[in-house]
């Protein structure tokens, strides 16, 4: 059996398929074609502590609604009667504290079918209701501290139901019957974040206990190199897991071939044991081409809803959040404005928050030297909005400390747009000469070239002729070139699994 991990689109069924919840998606697709029902899909329980078989039905709605539409709990709407109101909230009170006699003790089962009950008892009442209650709770919890623990679990279950982050399956898609046996796995593919839970610590396990092939997508190795601007959990977790993966792993891909310069550069300073070259493989992520454009009613809505005229913005797409040096392309605007007031182009980010970014769009909404609406900040962005920015723009920027491939110079040039960027060796890499890289360290050659795209015809046609002839990249040949190199290391019968 070959055992494809999906536990990271599973946990983010939420989200849009970006990332690495799209990668997840076509490694899925991929192999699902490839071998049929020799493929099984599971998601990690790291309470239970094993892996469980997602039903086909589910694979199918997933890859043709690129999204997963896990049935979520419902909950009853408030009352209009206060009597009601109150017998809901006792009836609540009953029922929870019934849940916590039922099922007693600390073990993984029991706490599931816990909270499985708390659910069950919290579907019953409306948020509204719960929140009553729980300032009732609050005052009890001061006179019998016991009752904290049970109001935290109780509180994180409301937390998850409220957001519908409840699965209605859950008792169903983790019950025993439908557990992976172990021993049944001959090749293990994990694609997703194995960082996020102890995934990686089982497969480890499992190899040796049951002679598993272990094989990991790894995008790069920033929490390790450039932990200084990673998010505090990643920067925690991530060593860890990736101490566990180079013990345990046959087979390796990176996204591209910095990260894995960068990999296996680490492996030899930490002396892990070695891994061959061959089995180290560069698979280079798709994009989505530019080949479906917007209806021209699309691209004038999306361009009025954001007060943007066509060829008259920059744009920056990316998490806001250190790494991506959001404060370099805003000093670096500011100095334009400063230096060539009237001929600076609003410059356009285009993300989501991400973590310790509150000081930076506190100074930026504060800055009374910067013209209004100079730089705007976009966070609700769909893929088809984005894609008329793109095409749209008169360049983008991508000034990054560091990344393992830089998706968004990629797409900046399947669009055909030009883009100025860091020097960073993988978008350097992901570029293919298309784009204009400069060193950060360089903030005056930043200022010219960016001036110069903005207002020298000359300047902006030569960029705008490399970025149009941009080779891309397509996630039929990211398919393709992963189970080609999945298959050779199937077929090459002298390859022997590393110790450990």
């Amino acid at each position: 059996m070959i055992l494809v991990d999906i536990t990271t689109s599973y946990n983010f069924r939420h989200w849009k398929a970006m990332g690495l919840l799209r990668v997840e998606q076509e490694v899925i697709r991929a192999f699902r074609s490839a071998y049929g029902e020799a493929v099984t899909f599971g998601i990690y329980h790291p309470v239970l502590g094993g892996y469980y078989r997602v039903p086909p039905g589910e694979i199918d709605a997933l890859l043709s609604a690129r999204a997963w539409k896990v049935p979520a709990r419902d909950r009853v709407a408030m009352s209009p009667s206060r009597w009601r109101r109150h017998l809901r909230r006792l009836r609540l009170a009953r029922d929870i504290r019934r849940a916590i006699r039922s099922f007693p003790g600390s073990d993984p089962a029991t706490e599931i079918r816990r909270d499985a009950a708390i659910a069950g008892a919290l579907s019953c009442v409306s948020l509204e209701e719960y929140s009553s209650l729980r300032r009732w709770l609050g005052r009890a919890e001061r006179l019998a501290p016991k009752l904290g623990p049970w109001m935290s679990r109780t509180d994180m279950v409301n937390h998850q139901l409220h957001h519908g982050q409840l699965d209605a399956q859950a008792e169903a898609r983790f019950a025993p019957d439908n557990a992976i046996a172990p021993e049944e796995v001959t090749q293990y593919l994990s694609v997703g974040g194995f960082w996020s839970d102890n995934r990686y610590e089982y497969a480890y396990h499992a190899r040796k206990a049951h002679g598993w092939t272990v094989h990991y997508l790894i995008y790069d190795l920033i929490p390790v190199l450039w932990r200084h601007l990673t998010e505090p959990t990643t920067k925690e977790t991530f060593p860890l897991a990736l101490h566990w993966v180079l013990w345990g792993v046959d087979q390796v891909w990176t996204i591209s071939d910095t990260t894995r310069q960068d990999l296996l550069a680490h492996i030899d300073d930490h002396g892990y044991p070695p891994l061959p070259d061959r089995w180290v493989t560069p698979v280079l992520l798709g994009a989505d081409s530019a080949s479906d454009e917007a209806t021209p009613e699309v691209t004038r809505g999306t361009l009025a809803r954001h007060d943007l005229d066509a060829g008259g913005f920059v744009l920056m797409v990316g998490t806001l959040e250190p790494r991506k040096n959001h404060e370099f392309a805003y000093r670096l605007w500011r100095e334009l404005h400063k230096r060539h007031p009237g001929a600076v182009l609003p410059l356009v980010f285009v993300g989501q928050p991400g973590w310790n970014m509150e000081g930076f769009t506190e100074m930026l909404a504060e800055d009374v030297g910067l013209p209004h609406r100079a730089i705007r900040i976009l966070t609700d962005v769909d893929d088809e909005a984005l894609g008329v920015l793109y095409e749209t723009c008169r360049f983008t920027l991508y000034p990054s400390h560091y990344e393992g491939w830089g998706l968004p110079v990629v797409e900046s040039l399947n669009h055909g747009k030009p883009c100025l960027t860091s020097d960073a060796p993988s978008i350097v890499e992901a570029a293919q000469g298309a784009a204009d890289t400069l060193p950060l360290m360089d903030g005056e050659a930043w200022m010219a070239r960016a001036l110069a795209l903005m207002t020298d015809a000359d300047t902006y046609a030569g960029a705008l002729a490399r970025a149009e002839a941009f080779g891309g990249y397509s996630w039929e040949e990211f398919r393709a070139n992963l189970l080609a190199d999945f298959e050779a290391f199937l077929q090459d019968g002298a390859v022997e699994s590393r110790a450990g």
